[in-house]
């Protein structure tokens, strides 16, 4: 549909509904009624947002106003645009949460190995590998790029999905239902040092020599021998404490 077929159906949608051109261009955010005067002379075409925000506002019936390819591309906005909103509020919130007394968690985590050595963290006697929860509205790739920036400052590409893990442990003093992804990640620039983040006061970062992986009990259970043996393929593990 062109601006000039548009126009039209704008203005006997808004006389229709006895909306001046003034209420009209104010309630949809422009400067002046002279915009709403050009769009339906179709001299000005109305932005997909704009027309989001038409429809939203006044309960318009996009079949009233647009045809199939304009309303194949207002929905792809839409979509677009909702994705958008929960990426800045939406809730970015860890997807860690009770259920009747049961944590639930979803976690990603990575397997980095730089000159025969692998990252880990370290937090008393225990090493597991790096990485942490997702968030909502987030990937899994997002996440391990994201936590891995956060946390040890360096940039990382996820490669392959390597594990996934389904875990029932005790989480203090809840039972905790786990849900676990580790990808093989590679270095964007191998150049880049190792920067903890200060916040992460209780957990220590270390690369390891990928021998020692024998000599240490590293978390997830399993997952040392497919790192030593190069097993690229994914597995599955479940694990019950």
């Amino acid at each position: 549909m062109s601006k000039e077929t548009i126009g039209p159906k704008i203005k006997a949608f808004r006389k229709g509904r006895g909306i001046t051109q003034a209420e009209l261009a104010k309630s949809l955010g422009y400067s002046h009624k002279s915009v709403i005067t050009h769009i339906e002379k179709g001299e000005s075409e109305m932005s997909y947002e704009k027309m989001l925000l038409l429809l939203r506002l006044y309960g318009a019936d996009a079949n009233e106003l647009f045809d199939v390819q304009h309303i194949d591309k207002l929905l792809k906005e839409h979509y677009k645009s909702k994705k958008e909103e929960v990426r800045k509020n939406a809730w970015m919130k860890d997807i860690l949460f009770d259920v009747d007394g049961v944590l639930f968690s979803y976690r990603v985590g990575g397997v980095l190995i730089r000159d025969n050595k692998i990252l880990l963290t370290k937090g008393g006697d225990d090493y597991s590998l790096p990485g942490g929860h997702s968030q909502i509205g987030e990937t899994s790739q997002e996440t391990i790029i994201r936590e891995f920036k956060e946390e040890t400052g360096l940039d990382v590409e996820p490669l392959n999905v390597i594990s996934t893990y389904e875990n029932f442990w005790k989480w203090g003093d809840k039972n905790c239902h786990q849900l676990c992804i580790y990808y093989r990640l590679k270095m964007i620039n191998e150049n880049q040092e190792l920067i903890p983040n200060p916040d992460t006061n209780d957990t220590k970062f270390i690369w390891l020599e990928l021998e020692e992986l024998k000599n240490i009990s590293l978390y997830p259970i399993g997952i040392s021998v497919q790192i030593l043996n190069n097993i690229t393929d994914a597995t599955h593990f479940i694990y019950k404490e």
